[in-house]
Order: C-alpha cells, then sequence, then structure tokens
C-alpha cells in the first residue's frame, strides 16, 4: 500500500450542485478538481442517465460552477468565454453570458447576455429567466450616463478603489471581502425582448431563491436594511405570470434558513428560529405557510438533530440540496451521532424516518422520475453518487469519479472510541491507526479539534488526517460539548467555552492513551482550527501535556473580537452568554486563551491568513506575540489573499504550503529523533 501524501488532494473529484432535468431522466452536477499548476480550482459540468447510470462529462471551461436546466435535454450556464468579452469586464464593464449546451453532445452556443457580473440564471418561463447577481448600491449607473458624465463618473470611481468608506454592520465577510451597500438581487430576464427588470429594491438583500414549476411562483427570503443588518429575514413569493409579490412571512419574526414548496399540501416548509430580543432562538424547527399567505403553522419544533449536513469535511468544494417535498412527504438531509443522512418527515408526525445507514454520510440529494439520488461520504470512500431506495435504504454506487485513485493507498480506517465523562454524558470520538502499523511498536499521537464548535466529525474521509497517519501517527478526534447532531442541550456551550469542552478533550485523550498503550504519551501533538484553533490556544495555556501545538484562524482574545467578525459583533455576544465589553469585560477576559498565554511552554506554529474575516488576523498575532515575549518556540505562517477557508478551499498551493508547515512543525517535535 502507498501512503497518502499532501498533495494527492489535488486528485480528487468533489461533487456538488446535483439538479435533475424537468422529466427527471437526466442528471447534472459541477466535479471540481485542484489544479496546482494554475493554483486553482477547474470545474465542469457533468451529465448522468438515471435509469442507465452512465456519466459524461458536459463542458471543459474549467469555470462551469453553476447552471439550470432550458429544456429536458439542455442546460444553461454562465460565463465570459470569449476573449472579446474578457476583455470588456477587465475595462470594468457588467457582463454575463449565458450559454446552452445539449446534453447529448455538442458545442455551447450563447443563448444571452446581460450587464450584471457574476450572475446565475434560472428559467421560470418561455423566454423568461430569473437572474441573481450582486448589485453594488454605491456603483454609479454608467449605463444611464453618456459623454462628459460618463467620463467624469468613471473617474471618479477609479479614484475611489483607493479608500473604503462603510457604514454598515458587518461591513465584510469572508470570502466576499467588503460587503457595504452591496446586496444579492433578483431580476427577471426577457430573453426575446431583451428586458431586465429587478424584481427587489436595492437596499434588500436577497437570501435564498426557489422556482416552483408546477405553481409557476418564485419563493425568496431576506430583508431590507441601511446600516444594521438584522438576524430575521423575510418570505416572499413571486408570481411569474402576474408579477405579483406577496409577503408571507414578515419580516423580524423568524429568522430563516432552507426552504422548499410543498405542493401536495399548497405550502413553502421552512427551517426557521423564532426572533426573541432581536436575536434568533436556538433550536432546528421547520415550519409551514400557505402559498395563499396567512398563519405560520410549526411543522416540527424543537427537532432533536442538526438540519442539514454538519460534519466537517476538507474534502468538498460546494454543497446542494438538503430539502425536498416528494408527494406530501418531506425528505430532509439531517446530522445526528456523529454522521449525517436522508430521512423523511410525514406531516402531523413527530419522528424523522432515517433512510441511510449511519455509516452512509449524506451531503445532499435530488429526485428525479421519483428515484432519490445522492452524494455524500461512504464509509472512508469520499464523495460518489449513489441511488437509494427510500422504502428500505438500500442503495448502489452510480458513479466512479475516485474509485481508481485510492485503489491502491493506505486509507486509515477509523476506530470509534466513546465513553461517558464525569458527568455523566457520553462523547464520541475515533482514532486513525499509523499505516504499517505494529502493536509492539511506539508511535506519536495528534489530537484533532474540530470548528465551530457547532460541526462535529464523522467517520468519514479527511485528507489532513490520512495524511498523517500515513506519515506514521495515531491521529484522534472526538466530537465534545458544544458539537452538533447529539441536540440543543449538548451544543449549547454558550458562555462555558473552555470548561466543559476542554475537560471532555482531556479526558477523550486519556480514553485514547489508555486503550492505545503504543502511543507514547510524551510525543503528543494537538491541532485545530477556528473553534479548534481557540481550544488549541487555550489547551497551551492549561496543559502542558502535548509537545507540539498547531493553532489555526483562531481567537484568542474575546474583547478584541468584539465588533470585527464578518457574522456581526452579535457572534461572540450570543457565544460568550450574552457578554460585551460594556457589560462584561471581566467575562470575556476570563474566556479569553490569551489572558493564559504566559502558561504556555508548548512550542506553537499559527496559521492564519490575511482575509480571514471570521477569525481575524490580530487574533492569531497576539498569541504569537505573546508566546515569543515568553521565549516559547514559535512559528507563525501568514498567507496572503485567503480567507477562513483555506484549509478547505484555499488554493491548492497555499493549502500544501499549510499542511506542509502543520506536519513539518508537529513532526519535528513528536517524531523520535
Amino acid at each position: 500500500m502507498k501512503p497518502i501524501k499532501v498533495p494527492d488532494f489535488a486528485n480528487y473529484k468533489m461533487l456538488s450542485n446535483m439538479e435533475f432535468s424537468p422529466d427527471g431522466k437526466y442528471g447534472v452536477l459541477c466535479v471540481s478538481q485542484a489544479d496546482v499548476e494554475s493554483n486553482s480550482y477547474y470545474t465542469n459540468l457533468w451529465a448522468f442517465n438515471t435509469k442507465k447510470g452512465a456519466f459524461r462529462q458536459l463542458t471543459s471551461g474549467n469555470s462551469e460552477r453553476s447552471f439550470d436546466f432550458n429544456s429536458p435535454k439542455s442546460v444553461i450556464f454562465p460565463g465570459v468565454r470569449a476573449e472579446s468579452d474578457k476583455k470588456k469586464v477587465q475595462k470594468g464593464e457588467m457582463l454575463t453570458v449565458f450559454y446552452e449546451i445539449s446534453l447529448e453532445g455538442g458545442e455551447a452556443k450563447e443563448l444571452f447576455r446581460v450587464p450584471l457580473n457574476g450572475a446565475t440564471a434560472k428559467k421560470v418561463g418561455k423566454d423568461l429567466y430569473l437572474i441573481s447577481a450582486l448589485f453594488d448600491n454605491a456603483r454609479p449607473d454608467f449605463a444611464a450616463l453618456k459623454g462628459d458624465k460618463l467620463a467624469a463618473a468613471k473617474k471618479t470611481w477609479e479614484e475611489e478603489k483607493d479608500y473604503e468608506v462603510v457604514d454598515e454592520l458587518p461591513f465584510w465577510f469572508n470570502g466576499r471581502g467588503f460587503i457595504n451597500k452591496k446586496r444579492n438581487r433578483i431580476y427577471l430576464y426577457n430573453a426575446k425582448k431583451k428586458k431586465l427588470q429587478a424584481l427587489t429594491e436595492p437596499l434588500f438583500d436577497v437570501g435564498g431563491v426557489k422556482f416552483c414549476s408546477k405553481c409557476g411562483k418564485v419563493a425568496y427570503t431576506g430583508h431590507t436594511f441601511n446600516a444594521r443588518r438584522a438576524q430575521s429575514s423575510a418570505l416572499y413569493l413571486y408570481d411569474v405570470e402576474t408579477g405579483e409579490t406577496s409577503c408571507l412571512v414578515e419580516d423580524g419574526t423568524y429568522s430563516i434558513g432552507n426552504f422548499c414548496f410543498d405542493n401536495a399540501h399548497g405550502e413553502i416548509v421552512f427551517s426557521a428560529n423564532p426572533i426573541k430580543d432581536g436575536y434568533p432562538a436556538p433550536g432546528n424547527n421547520l415550519y409551514a405557510v400557505s402559498l395563499k399567505g396567512g398563519k405560520v403553522e410549526a411543522v416540527y419544533e424543537g427537532i432533536p438533530e442538526e438540519l442539514g449536513c454538519t460534519t466537517g469535511c476538507d474534502v468538498r468544494y460546494g454543497g446542494g440540496n438538503s430539502m425536498k417535498a416528494v408527494d406530501g412527504v418531506l425528505y430532509l438531509v439531517t446530522s445526528y451521532d456523529n454522521t449525517s443522512g436522508l430521512c423523511s418527515l410525514k406531516r402531523g408526525e413527530k419522528k424523522l424516518h432515517h433512510i441511510t445507514a449511519p455509516s452512509f454520510g449524506v451531503d445532499f440529494f435530488g429526485v428525479g422520475e421519483g428515484r432519490f439520488f445522492t452524494v455524500g461520504l461512504n464509509g472512508t470512500k469520499i464523495q460518489e453518487v449513489y441511488e437509494v431506495n427510500v422504502e428500505n435504504g438500500e442503495y448502489k454506487q452510480l458513479s466512479q469519479f475516485n474509485t481508481a485513485f485510492f485503489k491502491d493507498k493506505y486509507v486509515a480506517e477509523p476506530q470509534p472510541l466513546s465513553f461517558v465523562n464525569k458527568d455523566g454524558v457520553r462523547i464520541d470520538g475515533f482514532v486513525l491507526l499509523p499505516m504499517d502499523y505494529d502493536d509492539k511498536k511506539k508511535y506519536p499521537g495528534i489530537l484533532e479539534i474540530h470548528g465551530g464548535p457547532r460541526t462535529n466529525y464523522c467517520g468519514g474521509f479527511m485528507h489532513e488526517m490520512q495524511v498523517m497517519a500515513s506519515a506514521g501517527s495515531f491521529v484522534f478526534f472526538c466530537n465534545p460539548r458544544g458539537s452538533s447532531a447529539r441536540g440543543e442541550e449538548f451544543a449549547d456551550i454558550r458562555g462555558k467555552y473552555g470548561t466543559i469542552d476542554y475537560e471532555d478533550l482531556m479526558a477523550f485523550t486519556d480514553e485514547v492513551l489508555k486503550k492505545y498503550p503504543q502511543i507514547d504519551e510524551k510525543r503528543l501533538g494537538v491541532t485545530g482550527g477556528s473553534y479548534g484553533g481557540f481550544m488549541t490556544n487555550w489547551i497551551i495555556g492549561h496543559t502542558n501535556r502535548f509537545k507540539a501545538a498547531a493553532s489555526q484562524r483562531s481567537i484568542s482574545n474575546w474583547v478584541s473580537f468584539y465588533g470585527v467578525c464578518d457574522i456581526g459583533p452579535w457572534f461572540g455576544q450570543r457565544e460568550m452568554g450574552g457578554a460585551t465589553p460594556w457589560n462584561n469585560l471581566e467575562g470575556l477576559w476570563r474566556a479569553s486563551p490569551l489572558q493564559y498565554a504566559m502558561n504556555a511552554e508548548t512550542p506553537t506554529l499559527f496559521i492564519h491568513s490575511d482575509e480571514d474575516y471570521r477569525c481575524w488576523l490580530p487574533e492569531g498575532i497576539q498569541m504569537y506575540s505573546a508566546l515569543q515575549l515568553k521565549g516559547v518556540p514559535t512559528r507563525m505562517c501568514i498567507f496572503h489573499g485567503e480567507n477562513h477557508e483555506l484549509s478547505r478551499s484555499g488554493k491548492p498551493k497555499h493549502r500544501i504550503r499549510r499542511m506542509n508547515e502543520i506536519n513539518d512543525w508537529l513532526f519535528g517535535y513528536i517524531m523520535e529523533k
């Protein structure tokens, strides 16, 4: 068997956005792959016959990340392919060109173009398309200007690039940069008349958008704001035929997440959290509202599982659909007990019926001709397409995107390890054995800590961990309190960071060492990102049991963190149990790893990105500076142009450098010299 090495992630094919033709006979999805030479990701469209399961590549432009069916046998997708069009965009012209390609092969042909950047399209009627694009309220309307006025406006706009003026909160967002006065907006485009009509106001920010071909209506969520983004959202319905818009759920009552049409009941079903005291109440809930309007009815409140797939993974690139109503039955992807799966919910019942087995991790799904197709992590396999029988849960693998690469590779099988902590709570985890494992030898061990904290580890494939196992180390990881998929009480550690979660992680480490005496307790490493970075910072200030640490995209100081996070100052306030610098400065400082940095003796590497607006760069710098001043061996690697997603979707060369930095640091201390 051959080891899995750092650059191998560039061989993985990652799947997303699976949709089905109107007649259900074809499925189309995006297939992405990292390309190290170009330092980017190539994404193309692939199609398959739902009965035969035969896959064929549709596009080769390497940039097709969205699409929609234009007919049962063709799809449309956006892009800017012609060199003349690329030059226009480079000069500042707003342009998206839409192409059509047959599912039976052939060249893509231009269908229409719109004066918007980065637009996507969904067919909603004959010659009618719903267009989604980002609208910048600060950008002049160049199309309405001519002559000297146009020249003056362009000159002023060019000069303004030297400044960033903000008057909203939040004003930036991870992966998108500064978002002040920028809104997601939807339009109706008549291809025959070449007319583009805005459906939402300039300051209205659209969240999710769904179209129902059976009722001819578009549903969308969002809200209007001018200074401070609210935590709530409204639900609207647009009738394509009449052009009328109605509000089904008023703004200020719910924070709405995913939703879908339920034609059998004449409703829209949506996940949401009621707004209480200006903030969404915790929990997982489903509600329904009639397409004709009226009272919102509870479908299932207090769901004991997490809606959607929350399992951590570094071999995904995009997502897909996780909620759909079929013949009055709601089908959902939920996360529970260290996995994610497809389940069903019949109206009137307060019980989710699991369809897929726990070892079958589901990322998203779709339906074609009444048959269900999923994409996910089956055991230690990475993403493939499967057909699932929803009656008995039986499945068959249809695609072979990643089979060949793993044929001769060592893939460590996660060994489950659960225990009951001192508070009587079950903690679940896994252990990876090193390659060529010999139970008579001693090995180093690395504790991995997930982000969130409201995410969870499953027994699925993680490239980073497999590389470490192939390199000769035990790797162990668990879901401490604060993790998702175990109910609200288990997930709620607001105001408790660094207490019960830290205890669970240390107790889990004790259990691993007890079960696997082959691990040398004097050669342990620890690493984690985001919440895992926070916890790594916390650990080195509270114990010296680890010989080396690697803290990634971390939080170190809840006081300085307040007000700079891209998801708003309310995130830190919520996680700290309502504490702010004005009402509980002592509490924020008490929960900050930086307070305990002077206790640290563990050699620590810090990984951070200069465009990470989730956990901003100064958080890592503060810990790094503290350890440097104390004389603790430390190193910091800052990635330019990267954000919070470095480990999952960062530039391929940067991902390779990141993992080499971590492995060189940790193994440099925990491997026998």
